[in-house]
């Protein structure tokens, strides 16, 4: 059977061969990215300037270019097909100092909530499909502490502070809990102003959390919104 099973592995490999889920040249393993797409994507590097009241926002890829066409079929085209290379990417980055840095004493992971209106008509949180099992293996529990209590348009063509205005208040606890002394991951697709986590940390402050970090799949930190290049793919 063992044997069967290799020629059959090895048909399907000459057949189908692995390709990078960008550029299709062939690679070693499936979902795997080619070296000069790999070094395109993976940006882990903290932001220089985080708002109130987080405390460290880390970027697992730039948005741009491979990482935003995955996104957005995710998001757009509700695409799973696209999950695999997504989590790829985020075990790639598993090894990174700065990875390392933020998962630091963290107790545990909340995931940025859709409204359930989108949620419904999404039929997932596609933050939860790219964080979940990631966070498990490394045993930082998800849990849905915090919910979207206001249906809020989409904010690609909105400036922070109009962001800001949107969003104040749009989050609450889904039940009153103690986190006093614990430190929080906000986990979040893609980072744009910073507005959406910070009102999620809010939440998570008022239920005592000492400290609020943010681990982002994808941010350009500012770049994509200070040059008004705005991209639909914002909830």
């Amino acid at each position: 059977m063992n044997f069967l099973r290799e020629v059959w592995d090895a048909a399907i490999y000459f057949l189908f061969p692995p390709r990078c889920p960008l550029c299709k040249e062939i690679v070693d393993e499936r979902h795997q990215f080619c070296a000069a797409c790999g070094k395109k994507i993976l940006r882990v590097d903290f932001a220089e300037w985080t708002p109130e009241p987080l405390s460290q926002v880390l970027r697992v890829t730039k948005y741009r270019g491979g990482s935003r066409e995955l996104l957005r079929k995710l998001k757009f085209d509700n695409n799973l097909n696209v999950l695999p290379p997504l989590k790829k990417i985020l075990d790639d980055a598993s090894t990174h100092e700065n990875i390392s840095r933020l998962l630091d004493g963290v107790n545990f992971a909340v995931p940025v909530p859709l409204h359930e209106k989108r949620l419904n008509e999404r039929g997932f949180n596609q933050v939860e499909k790219i964080f979940f099992e990631w966070l498990v293996m490394r045993n930082i529990p998800l849990k849905n502490l915090v919910r979207r209590t206001k249906e809020t348009p989409k904010l690609y063509d909105q400036g922070k502070r109009e962001r800001q205005q949107i969003l104040s208040g749009a989050f609450a606890a889904t039940r009153q809990v103690d986190l006093r002394g614990q430190i929080a991951l906000v986990v979040d697709d893609i980072y744009t102003t910073g507005t959406t986590v910070s009102e999620c940390a809010k939440v998570l402050k008022s239920l005592g959390a000492e400290e609020v970090r943010v681990l982002a799949f994808a941010s350009d930190f500012g770049e994509q919104f200070a040059q008004k290049n705005f991209d639909r793919s914002r909830d």
